[in-house]
């Protein structure tokens, strides 16, 4: 019968085959948990808020501060106050100092003077027309009585009295003149020549002025202004150490002598950097009298001192002062003094 069946019929399988193999499941993988997430912080949300708020804040610090500032016409307007009530006597400042360029600039040279703005200090003046902005004082004039107050604008003119007012009867920095000075070292007199104004770079110290005693054997002295540790512009007698303790002698001839001398004494701003340089002494004498020491270091700033002379109250005579220091080394010193 086989050979009967059709030759396209499949073949059977025997009997005790294995079935084919059924194709490979997909592997089961369990679910992961699930984390919930932490919560955003209020700050951690809003924090792009930020740039923004400081963008405000700066806009409106701009917005003050430009509508601060004084413009130039308030301050021409100033100027004409402070001229409508200014005595050639008193003394007129800015407060706060950071404004005194400004001052300079605008309210001029006739107002803010040599005299007033290269002061030894405020106590010479009888009375002070402070020039102040934002409220703002300036601390020499603490305790002085005030008289008056005039707004001008944003800018007010505050008007002091001093309380403590001693006329100065003699500056000895005008003295440097023919015939009111004589200046000396150990190698001779020293002669007063006309030269060119001298100034320098950082380090070079003061302007020096085209009148100045120049010495035979080193050594100088003039009358200009400096600017000492407390970084203000002063008037004073200029005269650098010679070094080695000699001294540098300044006679000053025909004073008018009252209760006391009053005066200052210090070293250029740059010089003070130089920490490893003694200081300076200034040595007072009158005849064979010595009336005081002065010793201006590093660290004094602008160092005042005050002698009694009560004894020689009327009278006219000699003061001498001499200036020593065993360095010259970045010495730039300066003094000044006063009878009153």
């Amino acid at each position: 019968m086989a050979d009967d069946l059709p030759d396209s019929a499949p073949a059977t399988a025997p009997p005790d085959a294995d079935p084919p193999a059924a194709p490979d499941a997909p592997a089961v993988v369990p679910p992961s948990p699930v984390v919930a997430s932490p919560p955003i912080s209020p700050f951690r949300r809003f924090a792009f808020l930020a740039i923004p708020a400081i963008a405000l804040l700066e806009l409106g610090a701009h917005l003050v501060q430009t509508h601060r500032v004084v413009s130039d016409a308030q301050w021409v307007a100033a100027r004409k106050a402070v001229l409508a009530i200014v005595q050639p006597k008193d003394l007129v400042a800015m407060a706060p100092y950071w404004t005194d360029p400004l001052g300079r600039e605008l309210l001029k040279d006739d107002v803010l003077t040599l005299a007033r703005e290269a002061r030894p200090d405020a106590t010479r003046f009888p009375r002070a027309i402070e020039v102040s902005i934002r409220g703002q004082h300036l601390p020499e004039l603490q305790g002085w009585k005030l008289e008056s107050t005039k707004d001008v604008g944003p800018v007010t003119l505050f008007v002091y009295d001093n309380p403590s007012y001693t006329p100065v009867l003699d500056d000895l920095v005008d003295h440097v003149a023919p015939g009111r000075i004589a200046v000396s070292t150990n190698g001779g007199e020293c002669s007063l020549a006309h030269g060119r104004v001298e100034t320098g770079p950082l380090g070079f110290g003061p302007a020096i002025p085209a009148d100045r005693f120049t010495c035979p054997q080193g050594g100088a002295l003039s009358a200009t202004v400096m600017q000492p540790g407390d970084y203000r512009p002063h008037r004073c007698l200029f005269a650098p150490p010679l070094g080695g303790g000699k001294p540098l002698r300044v006679r000053f001839l025909d004073v008018a002598f009252g209760d006391v001398l009053h005066g200052h004494a210090g070293l250029d701003w740059d010089a003070t950097a130089h920490t490893d340089e003694p200081p300076v002494t200034l040595t007072w004498k009158i005849a064979d009298r010595t009336l005081a020491k002065i010793v201006a270091g590093n660290d004094d700033g602008w160092k005042a001192f005050e002698l009694d002379t009560r004894d020689l109250k009327g009278q006219r005579g000699e003061i001498v002062a001499e200036v020593s220091s065993p360095s010259s080394h970045n010495r730039m010193f300066c003094f000044e003094a006063d009878t009153r």
